[in-house]
This record gives structure tokens, C-alpha cells and sequence, in this order.
């Protein structure tokens, strides 16, 4: 079984440096306690290839998110980038990093941000298989050089506006793209602001892939903090590019009185049950042996019995519950003992408000986001996850569906899930 980044956030410190291979000549290094017990990825290989090569070490970077720090995935990438490039020009692999290196600290006094503007422009309309339509270049046009530029500077040369370069007003290139998004905003056109900030996102995207910048410089990453508030709906929901830092939020609340709610919050994010479905469920209804937990027709909204495939990242959030309160009849036992025999539908709703996420999600919008994600991201076919959602089917095709279980390809479905929300940082 190939290393996973959940094997890797799980290493702890000890008194001794530790080396765990990841694969493909790939290491995670972590450090002495006494050191901090940092983690951070390196590649070794032979130079020059064969029995009397020496064994190189190449530096990938420090293990985690955010900006200047890598995932397994990504690094997993870089390393096959310098190894490749090593067999292939028969060169130390220390060079690549060596030369990228130089090349952008020469790069200082050279390209302005207004000539990578018509650089992105016209890759856009001549890119291939898919050329940007004349309007789309028109619109992007409009929006870096009379929204951007202005705060920015045509002049401004792209290494002055990496994210933490420091240019010669004395802010970073990322509070310089964040006072021009704010800009926009203050004039009251959010969403205008939001489009504005995730084109320059992809004009510095396309400096990075030329080589023109740092892959971690990116200063127009978009997060929490920088997105507009959506106009008002019923049911707000996250992109999926916003749950790192929804779990990363999650975790940072420690509150023994909310820890129940918390792993509530995980369960719920994990199976997108209906809030009501979720909260007054029994350990009874969990079948240990065969992976399932069936929902009585009770709690449905359908009317009729409703399974959930148990996946491992699931049973450990269930297993810590079990720990909590294994004795009591609920899974969710309310902390408040004697008022509510387990947690009330609404203290999810109340605890994801208290994180800062209200009128961006709400419990219920972790459906849609599982229905948008998985055919999106996991590429699953809607009837499958319609099906595990417990949606009702009125025509005959559906009607099959709804008779016919499809419990495999649900359980391949839920396991994927539950990876890929681990892969986005929940932390089971």
C-alpha cells in the first residue's frame, strides 16, 4: 500500500531524527522533539546513474499546508519533475533548484507585471486544445490591466509582487494584491472583486508554469479570509477548494464542551446526512461486522430505511464517540446530560456559525457539496451519489436505482469520499 498523507501527518517526534520512505527515492524527514519535530520531504538518488554514482539529496521542502509548504501529493510531483529532468539531461538533480533559483533573483529588474499580462493574454487565445473565446480574453483584459494594474503597477517587475517579496512601498506582493481586491470591494461590487482576484490568480499561475515565478509565491491564492460574502440562500455551501482551511478551523477549537459537535460535524461532512437524520442515532443501528449503519425509516425524510457504508476514516471518528460514551444509548450524547438526551439538530449549525463560516455553509450544504464534488472531483456518477444521499426517484429509470440498492458502488463511492476529505486535510 503506497504511503498516505494521513500516515504522514500521523509521524510524531522523538527524541531521535526519523526517515520514513514514501516511495520512488522519496523521504519524509522528521525532526528531534528538541528541534521542533518538524517534518520535510527529500529525494535521494545516484549521480551520475549506476553502481559508482554518489547518492544526492534534494530538497523538496517542509511537510504541510499553506503557502512555502508542500503535501505528499505535491511533493510526490516535484521530486518525479527534478528526477525526471535529472535522467534526462544526465545532470545533478541539485541543479534544477540551483538554476530556477538564480533565474529569478536575475529576474528582478526584468519582466514588468504589465508584459506577463500580454504574455498570459495571448497564451490564452492561442493555447491549445482550447483557446480562450475573444470575449473571455476581453473580459480578462478589462479586469487585470483597468481593475489590477492601477494598485499593482504596470511596471511593478513580477518578482517585486511574489508572495512574500517585499517591494519598495515596503508591503509584500501579497498585501499589494490584497489592497487591490479590497479596492474593488470597498465600491461594493464583492463579487466583481472575487472574479478579479481568481483571474490575477491564474495570469501568476501561468508565471509559475513559464518559470517566471515560484511555485509557492503564488500572492493571489484565494482563501477564507479574501472571499466576498455570497449573496444570501437558504443553503450556502463551500467549494471544495475551501476545505483545508474549514478543517484546519475545525480542529482549532479544542473546547472539551464542544468536542461531541465537533466529531458531529466530521460524521456529518462525512455521510452528508440530513442534520435531523444524523444527531438521535443509536449505536444500535451500527453493524461493526458489516460495515453498515442503517437509519430507520423513522428518521428519513424518504419514509424508508436508509444505509451508510462504515469507511475506515469513518469508524475512527465513530470509535473516539464510542470511547466518549460508549455506555449511552446515543451516538451523540449531549453534554448537557439531563435537558437533551443527545445533541440538538441545531448546535451544528450553531458550532460551524461560531467558526466564522455563517453565510458561507451551513450543515445542509455539505450535501451539496458532496453531490457538486463527487461527480466534479471524483467524477462519480450522479445516480450513485443521488442514491447514497437518499433522494427520492419518481420516474421508472430512477425507480431502478432506488430498488436495485447499488450498495457496491455506493461503498466504493463513500470510501473515495472519505479519502479525498482526509487528502483535504480532515483530521480523523
Amino acid at each position: 500500500m503506497p504511503f498516505t498523507d494521513s500516515e504522514v501527518r500521523s509521524l510524531t517526534a522523538t527524541d531521535k531524527m526519523q526517515k520514513k520512505s514514501v516511495g520512488d527515492c522519496l523521504y519524509v524527514i522528521v525532526e528531534p522533539a528538541r528541534k521542533g519535530g518538524g517534518k520535510s520531504f527529500y529525494g535521494e538518488l545516484r549521480h551520475p546513474p549506476g553502481g559508482g554514482g554518489k547518492k544526492v539529496r534534494v530538497c523538496i521542502g517542509p511537510y504541510g499546508r499553506g503557502v512555502g509548504k508542500w503535501s505528499l501529493k505535491d511533493a510526490r510531483t516535484e521530486w518525479n519533475r527534478i528526477r525526471s529532468w535529472s535522467l534526462e539531461t544526465g545532470r545533478d538533480p541539485r541543479d534544477l533548484k540551483k538554476e530556477e533559483k538564480e533565474h529569478l533573483q536575475q529576474w528582478g529588474s526584468g519582466p514588468t507585471f504589465s508584459e506577463l499580462v500580454e504574455d498570459f493574454l495571448q497564451w490564452g487565445a492561442t493555447k491549445q486544445p482550447k483557446p480562450m473565446k475573444p470575449r473571455t480574453i476581453r473580459d480578462y483584459r478589462n479586469k487585470l490591466v483597468n481593475q489590477m494594474m492601477p494598485e499593482l503597477g504596470a511596471d511593478t517587475p513580477v518578482s517585486h509582487l511574489s508572495w512574500d517579496a517585499v517591494g519598495r512601498d515596503g508591503r509584500t506582493g501579497r498585501e499589494v494584491c490584497l489592497a487591490a481586491k479590497q479596492k474593488i470591494t470597498v465600491r461594493g461590487k464583492g463579487s466583481q472583486s472575487d472574479k478579479c482576484f481568481g483571474i490575477l490568480k491564474s495570469c501568476f499561475d501561468y508565471a509559475v508554469a513559464t518559470g517566471l515565478m515560484e511555485r509557492n509565491q503564488n500572492p493571489a491564492i484565494p482563501d477564507r479570509t479574501t472571499k466576498a460574502a455570497p449573496p444570501a440562500k437558504s443553503n450556502p455551501s463551500l467549494e471544495w477548494e475551501q476545505l483545508p482551511q474549514f478543517f484546519e478551523d475545525l480542529e482549532s477549537n479544542d473546547a472539551n464542551a464542544a468536542l461531541v459537535v465537533r466529531l458531529a460535524v466530521k460524521v456529518l461532512v462525512m455521510t452528508f446526512l440530513r442534520v435531523g437524520s444524523l444527531t438521535p442515532a443509536r449505536w444500535e443501528e451500527i453493524n461493526w461486522k458489516k460495515n453498515l449503519w442503517t437509519i430507520p425509516a423513522d428518521r428519513m425524510k424518504t419514509g424508508k430505511a436508509h444505509q451508510v457504508p462504515l469507511t475506515e476514516p469513518l469508524k475512527d471518528v465513530l470509535n473516539r464517540l464510542h470511547e466518549l460514551n460508549g455506555v449511552n444509548d446515543h451516538v451523540f450524547f449531549s453534554p448537557r446530560g439531563r435537558e437533551y438526551e443527545h445533541v440538538h439538530k441545531d448546535s451544528l449549525n450553531a458550532h460551524i456559525k461560531k467558526m466564522g463560516y455563517g453565510g458561507l455553509t451551513t450543515a445542509h450544504g455539505f450535501r451539496h457539496l458532496a453531490l457538486t464534488a463527487g461527480q466534479e472531483v471524483l467524477k462519480v456518477d450522479h445516480e450513485i451519489i443521488q442514491r447514497q444521499m437518499a433522494h427520492s426517484f419518481g420516474d421508472k429509470i430512477r425507480g431502478y436505482y432506488d430498488k436495485s440498492q447499488m450498495m457496491k458502488e455506493r461503498r466504493e463511492f463513500m470510501v473515495a469520499w472519505c479519502d479525498a476529505l482526509v487528502e483535504q486535510g480532515l483530521i480523523t
